[in-house]
């Protein structure tokens, strides 16, 4: 199970659903934020149980030790989902994607802080992973009530990745937080 493509930790949003309100382009609306918008397979645990025999058989497979973190994150077994991405990021420490999935199982499992150093070595290794930027910024306004950190976080993706599928949304929503900073409206709900 492969997770680099489409995105796929871009999936905080929902999160902030209420905080975020996009207007105009609908069409290009984010996809739902992470572990929300995605089925869980019924088959999961035959999966969880595939992998655990790979990994009995050689603890060092990088790939089994990121597909059973995989299953653990989209089962919200974030504990155990941390335990292998651990082991999978002490084999290859640039791997975004995980080091990012792995963040998010620490905001879930209520480690804000932590999930916040992972992005921040996510994106030292790949400052053009959208995923980890965008993540920080929702972590830094909605766990930290940092919103003028959140809100760098995003100009730092804006300007680090122009080619950004969902720019004209974020960087609307990061005038309108500004917009509303000095106005002592709440910036966020």
């Amino acid at each position: 199970m492969k997770r680099s493509g489409i995105l796929p930790r871009f999936a905080l949003l929902l999160a902030i659903a209420a905080v975020l309100s996009f207007s105009g382009c609908k069409n290009k609306q984010p996809p739902p934020p992470a572990g929300e918008g995605e089925p869980i397979r019924l088959n999961a645990v035959a999966e969880i149980e595939n992998y655990k025999e790979i990994l009995r058989k050689d603890p060092n497979n990088l790939q089994a030790l990121i597909g059973i973190g995989n299953l653990y994150f989209d089962t919200k077994q974030d504990l155990l989902a941390i335990e292998n991405y651990r082991k999978a990021l002490a084999m290859d420490s640039t791997n975004a994607n995980v080091r990012t999935d792995m963040a998010i199982c620490y905001r879930r499992s209520g480690s804000p802080a932590q999930a916040i150093e992972e992005l921040k070595r996510a994106i030292s290794t790949t400052p053009r992973h959208a995923q980890s930027r965008y993540n920080l910024g929702v972590i830094l306004i909605q766990d930290m009530h940092d919103v003028e950190g959140g809100i760098k976080a995003w100009e730092g993706l804006l300007e680090n990745v122009p080619d950004y599928p969902y720019r004209d949304n974020l960087k609307a929503e990061v005038a309108r937080m500004r917009s509303m900073q000095g106005s002592g409206k709440q910036v966020y709900k």
